[in-house]
């Protein structure tokens, strides 16, 4: 239970560290403190996604909370090319939206296996992460 403590809170951590990374990237783009810091977010999610999702799904099978990881990374990685003006930004923000709709179906489809608190926490950071692309694709377009 420790451990899914622990858990928790280094993906809330992490979720935080590349939402605000990306809102002061938007804000200074082109600024390689903060792009670097949303291409190591985005690493450690696709890398350690299925790892560090056992803090708010513990009995998730590893392969969804792998695709999990990587729905996050892909996110964050649209908003990694938003910060630092790279081409394809916003092609990139128009697959990050479909990425939160289609994360957040899978946490709906799952919602009976969640805690009540888990569901809430994945509900709420995808929702701020499709406010977030949605303001980058209306700023950008």
């Amino acid at each position: 239970m420790k451990n899914q403590k622990t858990l928790s809170i280094i993906c809330t951590l992490l979720f935080l560290t590349g939402i605000v990374a990306a809102f002061f990237g938007f804000l200074n783009q082109g600024n390689r403190l903060f792009t670097y810091l949303l291409l190591l977010v985005t690493v450690i999610y696709l890398i350690l996604g299925w790892y560090i999702f056992r803090g708010y799904y513990p009995d998730g099978h590893p392969l969804l909370l792998f695709l999990m990881g990587y729905l996050y990374a892909s996110v964050v990685m649209s908003w990694t090319f938003t910060s630092a003006g790279w081409p394809l930004s916003n092609t990139f923000l128009w697959v990050g939206v479909a990425w939160v709709l289609i994360q957040s179906a899978m946490v709906t489809a799952v919602k009976k296996k969640l805690s009540p608190a888990a569901f809430t926490q994945f509900l709420i950071e995808a929702l701020l992460m499709l406010i977030m692309t949605i303001a980058m694709l209306l700023y950008i377009s």
